[in-house]
């Protein structure tokens, strides 16, 4: 739809009952001087009532002048469905690709480096198998929030297929590596936290794997995360193993 037809809808459908508000803030306005002609109660309820009346109609034109700014704007820039995890919220792995892409674009001239997360749950399949799929996905959701705490601001957290998720950091370049090590620790540590459930407590397990490198190489950036993931679950769960920096 265009978006000057969209302002006009927005405003079809507001302006009438703004223009209520300002009719109603009138007459209380004319109210508040006929009574403060009759006495002193008088006047002083209806200065009150003009009052609020004024009040409420300012409220009512900003409210009115952003649904305006908005229609003309268009909506949202929504995130596309094929790019969400459904159970999670996260995004998936068509999200996740997506954001290495454009982002490598757009900070192809800073002096950052990504810092990528891979990790998985441990005995998953034995917790579906023990607990059913209900407290299985309930599972699934606090480890992606757990997965979620860890991006930066302007980062992003993704649930990859299953029980394998992904996050991603943006930090200077000195300490990168440090900062990768603390981060891939506190995720193990996390994902080894009990959760806590209206059905009883969890335990879950989990490997991490990270990497680091320029936001141009993000997707390369992964596959190494991925690799280390691996190097971290040859060490079984609660281990983590950061690219270029951990011992083997």
């Amino acid at each position: 739809m265009d978006m000057d037809l969209k302002a006009d809808l927005v405003t079809k459908k507001w302006l009438p009952g703004f223009t209520v508000i300002l009719a109603s803030a009138g007459g209380a306005l004319l109210a508040g001087t006929l009574a403060s002609l009759w006495g002193f109660t008088g006047a002083g309820i209806g200065l009150a009532t003009a009052i609020l009346a004024s009040f409420g109609s300012i409220i009512a034109w900003v409210f009115l002048d952003e649904r305006l700014k908005r229609a003309k704007r268009g909506p949202s820039a929504a995130i596309p469905a094929d790019r969400v995890d459904e159970l999670t919220g996260l995004a998936n792995k068509n999200g996740f690709d997506a954001w290495l892409s454009e982002k490598s674009n757009q900070r192809a001239d800073e002096k950052t480096r990504v810092i990528v997360l891979a990790a998985d749950l441990s005995n998953f399949k034995q917790i579906v198998q023990s607990r059913g799929t209900e407290q299985a996905n309930a599972v699934l959701k606090e480890a992606a929030g757990r997965v979620s705490s860890l991006k930066a601001i302007d980062g992003i957290a993704a649930r990859i297929e299953g029980e394998e998720f992904a996050a991603v950091a943006s930090v200077v370049p000195d300490g990168a590596l440090e900062i990768a090590t603390s981060q891939a620790g506190k995720l193990a540590e996390l994902l080894q936290r009990p959760i806590e459930l209206p059905f009883g407590v969890i335990w879950i397990g989990g490997s991490v794997g990270a990497a680091i490198g320029l936001p141009s190489e993000g997707n390369e950036v992964f596959e190494r995360a991925k690799k280390a993931l691996i190097k971290a679950r040859n060490q079984n769960s609660g281990h983590f193993f950061v690219d270029g920096f951990s011992k083997e």
